[in-house]
């Protein structure tokens, strides 16, 4: 069914959804200036340097070494050294993007454009359902999408995801309207989007994957020319990015991070990049459809068999693809089922409490099944979808949500700081179409009362907050109350999905609606509290970071582990450096320079301490000096250690509290 071409002026018409689509744009334009304006995490931190440095002097560049003789770079986490600048391990195309809304905004610019960009992706989800479903399904995907996903808990902080996203929906868009309307223009139009958005974000390349999967295997097997426009649309974002990484790293690649730094590095990659150029070079020399009907025929099953148990006995019998895809099996499992299981590293925000739950922020990370527990919704509408012989968007659907998520499976790349798994936030909307088609599929796409909808809201939110109290006032129950359920919502709602499918009963029909609809509600639940406890946690690190930086003096060099509690003193002239492991020596060099040039410097925490002194060679004085905080009391990251010869101007501003923090 095709959409109407006068949707503008049928939205006029339908006064009440422009009056929801205009509360929607004031709610997301307020929110954005309403919301704490201070990252969430380190790599909000080192967007904000990128957008400020780009929007205040036209650099790639967030920093260099303070112009003080004999200092190396003043490296931070998340970025790396070239040529005696700081430069950022992301893509630079995010300054760009950003610079405009920085400089009319500041820091709440940032937070303006991720807003904009998530109501697009809500409009833009919409428009590919409505490519596939009827109007009702369509505007269900969006409402899926913007409310029952944890996609509104990135709508007003500083993230790429909402504008990588944007690109990624707006290529795919043009990729359907192309194939449908057999207008070879648009391939061009989808792959300079898929250009843009990996100069967004690296991953964006998966995008272009997806478009030409689904080009060759689904919608038009027959035409090889299509998916090489694809690549000839994207090839002016790809100059671009190697260009921008030639400048930033000296390496005229368009996938790189610069030097190799652990779980950042793209060649924990390889094996799968080399894995998905066979398959290009395969898919489009042949006509897979056409190949798998020969093959499943009567004349060569056989040997089709025969080849599947070879394929078979190889994984098992040669060791490392028999490790390759046990390893793949195992990340889809931390990461869609149960991400309490990851052996997680540490990291500012992300630890474990003493009973071992995994926490961000004190608040349990959740595996993609715990954000979405009605997700059985998605398998019930691939499977109608094949049956009805919808092979375009299932096989559209199905690749767009299989590719994010084998991707990262692939090293179990968790999201560090994050509550949700967000890097799953490509298959966000397919998900939501999936579902909304699965849901409307049982509901035999009736109107929804509003009584029903608001009783199973009421009583999924009643649960939710009844276990999170549970939770926060036993921590041996925080991860259990705050995950397990949603374990118990997907089960039953995958049973009852089956055995709707199986006996076809209309009781089993209402059965598995009604838990549907608990699962969305209980969902959206999840989600709009996660929004809430995001906000409440920024509001609460921007005024620590206040408190921590309001005693530094400008000029002074901070070593740190915890670089964005010193966004405001950065704002005042102060240098920050991040004290990590692989760099001791530059931070004992850089703080020895500074010290000799005579700057004030300052060691956050005994954890920059214990890293860096051995590579000094002055001593510390082994009393603190503490932040001034009526709020925050005896914080540890209040402390700060310095020289026992710093001058007295460095230690004046500080409290007299003598005991070490732990």
């Amino acid at each position: 069914m095709r959409p109407s071409q006068n949707w503008l002026r049928g939205l006029v018409k339908d006064r009440p959804h422009a009056a929801m689509i205009a509360a929607f744009a004031a709610f997301l334009i307020s929110g954005a200036f309403v919301a704490p304006g201070v990252p969430f995490i380190i790599d909000g931190g080192i967007y904000l340097d990128m957008a400020r440095a780009m929007a205040e002097g036209g650099s790639l560049s967030i920093g260099g070494n303070g112009d003080v003789e004999n200092t190396p770079a003043l490296v931070k986490l998340l970025t790396v050294a070239h040529d005696g600048k700081v430069m950022p391990q992301y893509p630079s195309g995010y300054a760009l993007f950003a610079a405009p809304f920085f400089m009319l905004f500041g820091v709440h610019g940032l937070m303006l454009m991720n807003a904009l960009s998530f109501g697009l992706c809500v409009w833009l989800t919409y428009r590919l359902a409505r490519m596939f479903y009827p109007e009702m399904t369509a505007r269900w995907s969006a409402g899926v999408f913007a409310i029952a996903t944890f996609a509104p808990t990135y709508m007003f902080g500083i993230w790429p995801h909402m504008i990588a996203l944007a690109f990624w929906l707006g290529a795919i868009v043009a990729a359907v309207h192309a194939a449908r309307a057999t207008r070879r223009d648009l391939f061009l139009l989808a792959g300079f989007l898929v250009g843009c958005g990996i100069n967004i974000r690296v991953d964006a390349f998966l995008a272009g994957l997806i478009v030409f999967f689904w080009l060759r295997l689904f919608a038009r097997p027959q035409d090889r020319l299509s998916p090489l426009l694809l690549f000839i649309g994207a090839a002016p974002g790809l100059i671009f990015s190697a260009w921008l990484n030639s400048l930033k790293f000296g390496a005229f690649t368009p996938f790189s991070y610069g030097e190799p730094t652990g779980l950042d590095s793209t060649a924990r990659y390889l094996p799968i990049a080399f894995a998905a150029g066979a398959a290009l070079i395969t898919v489009w020399a042949v006509n897979i459809p056409v190949l798998s009907r020969a093959a499943l025929s009567k004349r060569f099953w056989p040997y089709t068999a025969f080849a599947f148990c070879m394929v078979v006995a190889a994984v098992i019998g040669f060791a490392p693809l028999r490790d390759f895809v046990w390893r793949v099996m195992d990340g889809l499992y931390v990461l869609v089922i149960n991400l309490q299981a990851h052996d997680a590293y540490y990291q500012e925000g992300v630890e474990r409490n003493d009973y071992g739950h995994l926490l961000f922020w004190d608040y349990p990370k959740k595996a993609l099944i715990q954000s979405l527990p009605w997700m059985a919704l998605c398998l019930f509408s691939l499977w109608n979808a094949f049956r009805r012989q919808m092979i375009t968007i299932a096989g559209l659907s199905f690749l767009a949500i299989a590719a994010p998520v084998s991707f990262y499976a692939l090293n179990e790349w968790h999201g560090g700081g994050s509550y949700s798994m967000r890097y799953f936030i490509p298959a966000l909307p397919f998900l939501a179409m999936l579902a909304a088609d699965g849901f409307l599929t049982l509901q035999k796409n009736k109107p929804l009362d509003r009584q029903t909808f608001l009783a199973a809201l009421v009583a999924a939110a009643a649960l939710y907050l009844g276990l999170n109290e549970l939770g926060q006032a036993n921590e041996r129950f925080l991860a259990p109350a705050a995950l397990y359920p949603q374990w118990v919502i997907a089960l039953a709602l995958a049973g009852a999905v089956l055995v709707y499918a199986i006996l076809q009963k209309n009781s089993a029909r209402k059965a598995a609606t009604a838990i549907s609809l608990f699962a969305f509600a209980y969902a959206a639940t999840i989600n709009v509290y996660e929004e809430i406890v995001h906000e409440r946690t920024r509001a609460e690190q921007r005024a620590l970071a206040a408190d921590i930086s309001s005693p530094l003096p400008a000029g002074a060099l901070v070593l740190t582990p915890l670089q964005t509690s010193l966004i405001p003193a950065e704002r005042k002239g102060v240098f920050v450096m991040a004290v990590a492991d692989g760099r001791p020596e530059e931070n004992g060099a850089a703080a020895m320079a500074f010290a000799k040039a005579g700057r004030c410097v300052y060691f956050h925490n005994p954890r920059a301490v214990s890293k860096v002194e051995a590579f000094l060679t002055a001593p510390l004085d082994p009393a603190p000096l503490w932040a001034p905080s009526q709020r925050f009391g005896d914080d540890p990251r209040l402390a700060f250690f310095t020289f026992s010869g710093a001058p007295q101007h460095c230690r004046a501003p500080y409290a007299d509290k003598p005991a070490t923090p732990q």
